[in-house]
């Protein structure tokens, strides 16, 4: 049986022992190697828990919210929304007009590279109030003035033009707009559209 020394009285009592058999002192419990152990990787796992938690939170870009009017700068372009309409109508030339599946909705902007080099600009969506997102309508490609999703445009070169979905009426949306496909950053444009162009 092993033995150690009680702090109180100097008597030899068994490491067993709660309290020490002369004078009654209770005896504290010696913390193992193992216990020491298993306590600093906890302590390290939590550390890296909060760590990474931290980081992730820091890393994440913030949301930047516009409306129509303002210059957006983000990543290596720039947008303006003028304006946005609903419409029955894709084009008032009877050969490329089209129905909708819901309605379209007019976006006119101007779209400019900032960067250094050519750069295709980055497809547009829309996003409602639920989160839920929106592609642009693949039938506004041949009506003049659209932006198509293979326009590229040479440094500091701007595009007008305007970019149609075919959405349901009832929400309200956001256009998103990218910083590029290489700047992983968006921002969006709160929509006011009117009845009709």
């Amino acid at each position: 049986m092993a033995l150690r020394k009680c702090k109180e009285c100097g008597q030899q009592i068994s490491t067993k022992a709660a309290t020490c058999p002369n004078c009654g002192s209770v005896l504290k419990k010696k913390t193992g190697c193992f216990t020491w152990l298993v306590a600093g990787f906890f302590i390290f796992v939590i550390i890296g828990v909060i760590g990474s938690l931290s980081n992730s939170s820091k890393d994440k870009p913030q949301q930047k919210f516009y409306k129509e009017g303002d210059t957006v700068n983000i990543g290596y372009t720039s947008y303006a929304v003028w304006r946005s309409w609903w419409s029955s109508r894709l084009s008032d030339n009877q050969f490329l007009d089209q129905k909708p599946d819901a309605r379209f909705l007019f976006v006119e902007l101007t779209v400019r590279n900032d960067d250094k080099k050519a750069r295709s600009i980055a497809p547009f969506k829309l996003i409602d109030e639920n989160g839920a997102e929106y592609e642009a309508s693949s039938k506004a490609w041949a009506v003049e003035g659209s932006i198509g999703v293979l326009t590229s445009l040479n440094p500091s070169v701007k595009k007008e033009g305007f970019v149609v979905f075919d959405v349901p009426t009832e929400h309200e949306y956001k256009l998103k707009c990218s910083g590029g496909y290489w700047s992983g950053e968006d921002a969006f444009v709160q929509l006011s559209p009117k009845a009709s162009k």
